[in-house]
């Protein structure tokens, strides 16, 4: 399985900026992007192992858990240990305050943006960065994030 062996080989993927499709990265900061967007999609992810009762909003979380899980370990960091970014702080608040009944739908919808910021992050590091094992990051991120977001436009729908 694809995931499988990006998760063996690599280690991972983590969540970022917009902002970073515009310029180029410079080193330690596709790192910290990274650990800081897993952070959030960790969080988050959590939160909807206790608040959701769709099975697959449920397989979807905790696959994105242990994928940060992986990512952190593979850039040397714990798991969950970077701050997160203040807009993502926000979205947090403004999940865990959502009623039951709209929650999976926040939760995709939150989960998308994430991975576009990602996918952003990843394209842009993989034409500008120098670190060579950032690169095979954001080289092998590329297939995994475009998998998740087409899951998640399939749980949109259902949400």
């Amino acid at each position: 399985m694809l995931r499988r062996s990006f998760l063996l080989a690599l280690g991972g993927l983590g969540l970022s900026t917009y902002a970073a499709n515009a310029r180029a990265i410079p080193q330690g900061d596709f790192r910290t992007a990274d650990l800081m967007g897993g952070a959030f999609a960790m969080q988050t992810s959590q939160l909807a192992l206790t608040r959701t009762r769709n099975p697959d909003v449920i397989n979807f979380a905790n696959a994105e858990i242990a994928e940060q899980v992986q990512v952190a370990s593979a850039l040397g960091a714990a798991p969950g240990s970077a701050p997160l970014r203040s807009d993502h702080a926000a979205l947090l608040r403004q999940l865990q305050a959502t009623p039951s009944g709209r929650f999976d739908r926040m939760y995709v919808q939150g989960q998308i943006r994430g991975h576009r910021e990602l996918l952003a992050l990843n394209t842009s590091y993989l034409r500008t960065g120098s670190n060579p094992q950032e690169q095979q990051v954001a080289q092998m991120s590329l297939p995994i994030i475009q998998r998740h977001l087409a899951t998640l436009s399939s749980l949109r729908e259902m949400a």
